[in-house]
């Protein structure tokens, strides 16, 4: 039985780096009515399609646009065992991507799944300052009726892609819950996710019939919500935002110049990190290149979670962070373990001075 859910834009990346392999996995197809081809990924037998959409805007509020036809997978209104989904979600999940995508696997993707409102549950992982991936889980209004929707995508160069796909069927018994494109439906595109047990999460997705991607998520660590959610059980509209959130700007300094493009790193977490590797787990990260000849550069994380974090800054400067997010000989690196504080609301700002040779 199918559930209402839409998707509202497509979306897709093309990214050569094991970090920037994020985007390209979620950027999954080409828009209906365009020559783009969907990229292929490695999943379970019988996995589902993920429908994407495009657009050329650069903000990160703007709705996606679908010009998709023939729905093949009606919304189904999401009853209580639905809705169940969204009070098992919220967690940091942590895993390596399985795809055969042009960018092959890669080793992290962190998704910190949290409410951003009373309805809406949001999770992003960054690349850099130009190219992030986004999950959101929400109930909004679709042909007259709440539907449980999972968006996905984000920005690629600066571009913003967005993808709205809908609940078509769930099934209590063996906790999979499927989503189909709004517009084109489960041909073009559909995102399977399914709950192992409660620490465990597989999504698999697929475009237009071919295996897309496939990520096991582990719930590293618990994120207790404040009562039954949502919180706000009427429903959004089919083109609503994403809600507004804190952003967080860190600014590190350091007293060599760097003789040639370097890439500075902040890793951000909600437990104890040290620099040796499965020390904790990173809740964000992003890198900001610095040019030739700096001694500092800013790095704007946007869409965070409000609350407190550790962190760690870390000059990567023999440019192999990327793997593992943990630095070694040679690199420059801050006191682990700063505090950083997220106001719940509006832009913070944090600083770290950079002076620990490994």
């Amino acid at each position: 039985m199918p559930y209402p859910l839409p998707l509202s834009s497509c979306r897709r990346f093309v990214v050569r780096s094991a970090l920037p392999a994020v985007a390209a996995l979620w950027g999954l197809a080409g828009c209906p009515g365009t020559d783009s081809s969907p990229m292929g990924g490695e999943g379970s037998s019988g996995q589902p399609p993920v429908a994407t959409e495009t657009s050329t805007g650069s903000s990160t509020d703007a709705p996606g646009s679908s010009d998709g036809a023939d729905t093949t997978g009606s919304p189904l209104p999401p009853d209580d065992d639905a809705l169940d989904l969204l009070e098992q979600l919220p967690g940091l999940w942590v895993a390596p991507v399985t795809s055969t995508t042009s960018v092959g696997d890669f080793p992290i993707m962190a998704m910190d799944i949290r409410p951003a409102d009373d309805r809406t549950l949001f999770s992003r992982v960054d690349l850099d300052a130009d190219n992030n991936l986004r999950f959101a889980f929400t109930v909004e209004e679709h042909d007259g009726q709440p539907t449980l929707v999972f968006r996905n995508g984000g920005e690629f160069l600066g571009l913003l892609r967005d993808t709205r796909s809908v609940l078509v069927d769930h099934d209590p018994k063996a906790q999979t819950w499927r989503f189909c494109a709004v517009t084109a439906g489960c041909g073009y595109v559909e995102a399977e996710i399914r709950l192992d047990d409660p620490e465990r999460v597989v999504l698999s997705a697929a475009v237009l019939g071919r295996p897309h991607m496939y990520w096991e998520g582990i719930r590293r660590e618990q994120r207790m919500l404040d009562g039954d959610f949502p919180y706000d059980t009427s429903p959004g509209g089919s083109d609503d935002p994403f809600p507004d959130m804190p952003a967080l700007t860190v600014s590190l300094s350091w007293t060599e110049a760097v003789a040639e493009p370097t890439w500075a790193w902040v890793i951000l977490s909600t437990s104890d990190c040290g620099v040796t590797p499965g020390s904790c787990w990173p809740s964000r990260f992003l890198r900001v290149q610095a040019p030739a000849g700096a001694t500092s550069v800013e790095v704007p994380f946007e869409q965070i979670h409000g609350g407190d974090y550790l962190a760690i800054a870390v000059l990567d400067r023999n440019d192999n962070l990327a793997g593992t997010l943990f630095p070694d000989a040679g690199d420059l690196v801050s006191l682990p373990n700063q505090p950083v504080e997220v106001a719940p609301s509006g832009e913070s700002t944090e600083q770290l001075v950079l002076f620990v040779e490994l």
